[in-house]
């Protein structure tokens, strides 16, 4: 096992040395590749002019100087175009929709139903209002034995509430309305 490691790592090791001598004569060689492109493209005097500024005021191949002011010369040139014609479609208004119709909507009319005019449906405050009654509290036999209590007397006092009365304010609509 331990054999096809080393193995497997010494040509691991290799492939790598020899794939960087590879990709080091390639970017030697390819100085010139740069050159070579630029030669066979439109823009070859523009480029060439800024590649290679030695060579600046020479002719080239074509006739033209590669100097920078001829190259950009060439591009300067003042095109004219053709009068354009006015058609009729361009002066018809219903082609770019600038009329607007508005039309007026219609509804029927609307009906008073009986679950509308029932107040017990809308009448919130009547549940606020109601006034809630409790059984009154008895006293049974196993309150006064002292045995579950752990005392020896129990004195028993009976309280005695007010009656709630109704007052302005809780029936202002205006402080309940939110």
């Amino acid at each position: 096992m331990k054999t096809t490691n080393n193995v497997q790592k010494a040509i691991t090791k290799s492939l790598a040395v020899i794939i960087s001598l590879v990709l080091i004569s390639i970017t030697v060689n390819a100085q010139d590749f740069w050159r070579t492109v630029l030669e066979n493209n439109s823009f070859s005097q523009i480029a060439m002019a800024m590649v290679d500024q030695s060579e600046a005021g020479l002719p080239s191949a074509d006739g033209y100087y590669t100097n920078e002011m001829t190259a950009y010369a060439e591009y300067a040139n003042v095109e004219a175009e053709e009068s354009l014609d006015v058609e009729n479609w361009m002066t018809n208004e219903n082609s770019f929709f600038t009329t607007i119709t508005v039309e007026t909507a219609t509804e029927s009319a609307l009906e008073v139903e009986a679950w509308m005019t029932d107040e017990n449906r809308f009448n919130t405050m009547a549940t606020y209002l109601s006034v809630e009654t409790e059984d009154a509290l008895e006293v049974e036999d196993w309150m006064y034995n002292t045995d579950f209590f752990g005392v020896t007397t129990v004195e028993v006092e009976e309280a005695t509430e007010t009656k709630l009365q109704v007052e302005a304010w809780m029936t202002n609509a205006e402080i309940w309305e939110m």
